[in-house]
């Protein structure tokens, strides 16, 4: 930033914000139109490194903000106007801060004088988002009176925040009228005089480096690896990741049970349908004899699989990048608040101690009985197909409530790396759609799919407007079940009225017109093979693509029963035998 051709204070200080944002490494913002937010929108819209991206809803443009930076792993910004715009972020902020997603809010606000005497759109903005954000800084109103190192360095120290702990920020930035450019001119050739060295240099106003820590392993590391151990995969940040860790469970010859949002559940070394085995006692009991447990990554989909953990009493080794707890059952154990990769360097493999391998032998067999029931046209048979029709390397978002959860239970075991993405801090069901649009924004030109339910899709009706925005494939699967069919498998009232009118409000709806009003390609297949076909044609089409699968409201649970009952009848009494894999 050399200089300027600002005519007021606040685009003189909108400037240096969004500059330093960009010297931070922060290249993608995303703004919704407002008045007072002015001063920032132009200064980012006129920086030669800045992104801009727009959407009329803050709501969707928060998600679609966090979609962005799940995808690039690395900061982006948010701008808005004051008042309840910044609300509106509240729910993306949540996810974000639950799942060490790094967002930027940069809210624009009124100044004091005007809050609290019932001027327009102001509303107390100073720490609305409280405890979930990492830091919250707010700036004193523009003005020459306050120099510019100050300016540079608040927003130096909360960037340096974010770097330490993985989260969004809160910047709330006042702003006197004027600010916009045909307004009043100030002279502010002087202004800068304090900054100059940062102007004509390219780096941050603050640099703070913190040294290393070289991770040293466990003492007894090599005995531990004499154990009977098993790997678990919870959510990670990358495929890289998964399997890295997949590799080192294949090394140590130790079962590997991989969550869909591993991005790594296809692997081969994974024992791919844990979820159903555990339906079994004597799988459970098998699996039970585990001597020691290493978790990478947390917020596990499978209730069954953390009520195993919950009753185990092998010791217990945690390991990942957020410093949160990772057992929702408050467990003894060892944890590690480490990037998996770096904590994996640290524990080289020397021991192969191939303790379970009829465990697998029982997963081959769930394999068969599953496949026999997916070729009539269900969210079952989407669920278990979409991991093999998805392309390598690309990116499959799936929504919350009964899609996560098939998807977890049943997808087809396959050797595709595709980067799994999910909103599974808070679990809402609501920005789902927005948060895919950004991680297809970040992705170019690679295919994205999105797999929600129907209320998910009601809930973010209004970011179909952004689909229209994008180039590459982008493929949605909206599986309706007239309402909430996810309360089918939980044990509600007898009376169905009551089910209907309190849980699952069947709306009676279909997306048809939707996807024509906002001009998306729309099919709606009747078949298994139609669906597959309709799928694979939608990839390879620039743009978006809405395929709607119409299912009875109970077809899910019914299945999800079915093949429950069948796996308990299975024979796995081999699975009790004495050092079968010794």
């Amino acid at each position: 930033m050399k200089h300027t051709t600002a005519s007021n204070i606040s685009l003189l200080w909108a400037q240096l914000i969004i500059e330093s944002l960009y010297r931070g490494g922060i290249n993608q913002v995303f703004m919704a139109p407002g008045s007072r937010s002015t001063p920032l929108t132009l200064a980012a819209h006129e920086h030669h490194g800045i992104t801009l991206h727009s959407h009329f809803d803050e709501r969707g443009l928060g998600y679609c903000a966090l979609g962005a930076a799940k995808a690039q792993q690395a900061p982006v910004a948010i701008i808005t106007t004051s008042g309840t715009a910044v609300a509106n972020l509240y729910p993306a902020v949540i996810e974000a801060k639950l799942t060490g997603a790094p967002l930027i809010i940069l809210s624009a606000d009124r100044p004091t004088e005007l809050l609290q005497c019932s001027a327009n759109q102001a509303i107390d903005q100073v720490g609305i988002f409280a405890s979930h954000v990492v830091t919250s800084v707010n700036l004193a109103p523009a003005g020459t009176e306050i120099n510019a190192n100050y300016l540079l360095a608040q927003i130096g120290q909360a960037l340096y925040l974010q770097q330490q702990q993985a989260g969004p920020i809160h910047i709330n930035c006042p702003f006197r009228e004027p600010f916009y450019p045909k307004e009043k001119s100030q002279d502010l050739r002087h202004y800068l005089a304090s900054i100059n060295p940062w102007l004509r240099s390219e780096s941050p106003y603050i640099n703070k480096s913190v040294p290393p820590s070289k991770l040293l392993p466990i003492d007894n590391w090599p005995e531990l690896q004499t154990k009977k151990g098993l790997i678990i995969a919870g959510q990670l940040a990358n495929t890289e990741q998964a399997y890295e860790i997949a590799s080192f469970a294949q090394a140590l010859g130790w079962p590997l049970l991989m969550d869909i949002q591993s991005s790594g559940k296809g692997h081969p070394w994974s024992l791919h349908y844990y979820d159903q085995l555990l339906h079994h006692p004597d799988f459970y009991a098998a699996l039970n004899q585990v001597e020691l447990i290493i978790q990478f990554g947390c917020r596990l989909v499978s209730k069954r699989l953390q009520q195993f953990l919950q009753a185990s009493s092998a010791q217990f080794i945690g390991v990942q990048s957020q410093a949160d707890l990772m057992d929702p059952s408050h467990g003894m154990g060892s944890y590690f608040h480490i990037d998996p990769v770096t904590w994996l360097t640290a524990h080289p493999v020397a021991q192969h101690h191939p303790w379970a391998a009829h465990l697998y032998q029982a997963d081959a067999e769930i394999s068969q009985l599953i496949a026999a029931q997916s070729h009539e046209l269900s969210e079952f048979s989407v669920a278990h197909g979409l991991s093999r029709l998805v392309p390598d390397n690309s990116a499959l978002f799936i929504g919350n409530s009964l899609p996560v959860r098939l998807m977890d239970m049943f997808a087809e075991a396959n050797s595709k790396q595709q980067q799994i993405f999910t909103n599974r801090g808070a679990s809402g069901i609501d920005g789902l759609l927005a948060s895919a649009i950004g991680v297809s924004k970040i992705l170019d030109h690679r295919p994205v799919t999105l797999l929600l339910g129907d209320t998910s899709l009601l809930h973010d009706l209004n970011s179909m407007a952004l689909l229209k925005q994008l180039k590459n494939p982008f493929v949605v699967i909206v599986l309706n079940n007239d309402g909430g069919s996810i309360f089918n498998l939980l044990p509600l009232p007898d009376d169905q009225q009551t089910a209907r009118e309190c849980y699952q409000l069947p709306h009676g709806l279909n997306f048809a017109n939707a996807a024509a009003m906002f001009g998306v390609n729309y099919m709606q297949p009747k078949e298994q093979q139609e669906f597959e076909l309709d799928y694979t044609s939608a990839l390879i089409e620039p743009g978006a693509t809405l395929i709607e699968i119409t299912v009875p409201a109970k077809a899910s649970s019914e299945m999800i029963s079915t093949i429950a009952a069948q796996i308990k009848q299975l024979d796995f009494a081999y699975l009790l035998q004495p050092d079968l894999s010794a």
